[in-house]
């Protein structure tokens, strides 16, 4: 077992092809040498001794059939190479052919606009740029220290400390002025350590909307994974201060509509009155 540990070690092929494999486990139950062979482009009796290296190393994972002549996955599996999310497998997978996603607007994204803030984050550098935003819709000199970039689901932003507001605040990506060429300056001397925003995690709890039967409640709560107590349905997810105001945003918890099956979630009762100091009026 070791000689496989060390051969994985050293290939990022071998990981790639086990991730594969465990995705197919997951999402379809089972598994033969020759998905491996057709996706990796490699002869069957070399994915067969993948396989049986995989089971070596985990084999609470998986185990043959031999009756249906395939390679079954184990109620006691645990994924080592994969996150065991849909959008993996369907990204790894020919199904991802049969899936459409809907499309969003685009971004005005270039690459000589982000690559000088990836690299003022991997090296803790300054960065001038020309910023606009609702509030002030013209172009204007600013100097931020980002720490980190986020996509909210619909938008790119970079986190950062802009020395103008003296603060750490969200910038929109396509909102940096795309002809402007951004300058590396000196060593930043806010780090995201400092961005107690950040770091700082609430609870946001949603339920389903209360005004809807029993029935459709439930069904809600299969929609969102929730969790049932004696009080009903909820869910509950860490997120972090800086990024709740997308979150609730994105989960349209932040308006409140008057047909309940357009609703369909909002923020428990105590929650919202714990996240008020949190978000905009």
């Amino acid at each position: 077992m070791s000689h496989i540990l060390d051969k994985l070690q050293n290939s990022s092929k071998d990981q790639k092809r086990f991730s594969f494999l465990e995705s197919v486990l997951i999402w379809e139950g089972t598994i033969v040498p020759q998905t491996l062979a057709d996706q990796f482009e490699i002869h069957k009796k070399q994915a067969e001794i993948l396989i049986h290296e995989y089971m070596e190393l985990y084999p609470e994972n998986l185990a043959y059939n031999g009756s249906q002549l395939v390679y079954e996955i184990q109620q006691s599996f645990i994924p080592q190479f994969t996150d065991g999310q849909l959008e993996s497998y369907i990204q790894q997978t020919p199904f991802g052919e049969s899936v459409t996603q809907l499309a969003m607007p685009s971004r005005n994204l270039k690459p000589n606009l982000v690559r000088p803030l990836l690299l003022a984050i991997r090296q803790q550098k300054r960065l001038k740029i020309q910023y606009a935003s609702v509030s002030s819709p013209e172009f204007s000199e600013r100097i931020i220290q980002p720490h980190n970039i986020v996509f909210d689901g619909l938008r790119w932003h970079v986190r950062a400390y802009c020395e103008k507001n003296q603060g750490f605040r969200d910038f929109v990506l396509s909102r940096i002025h795309p002809e402007f060429v951004s300058e590396i300056l000196d060593g930043a001397d806010h780090f995201d350590l400092e961005d107690e925003a950040w770091h700082n995690r609430l609870n946001v709890t949603f339920i389903p909307d209360p005004r809807l039967d029993a029935s459709r409640q439930q069904l809600i709560a299969l929609d969102y994974d929730m969790e049932q107590t004696e009080t009903g349905f909820h869910k509950t997810m860490a997120v972090r201060e800086a990024l709740l105001m997308y979150f609730v945003n994105r989960l349209g918890l932040d308006q409140y509509r008057s047909k309940p099956e357009a609703q369909q979630i909002i923020l428990e009762p105590n929650c919202k009155a714990i996240l008020k100091d949190y978000l905009p009026d």
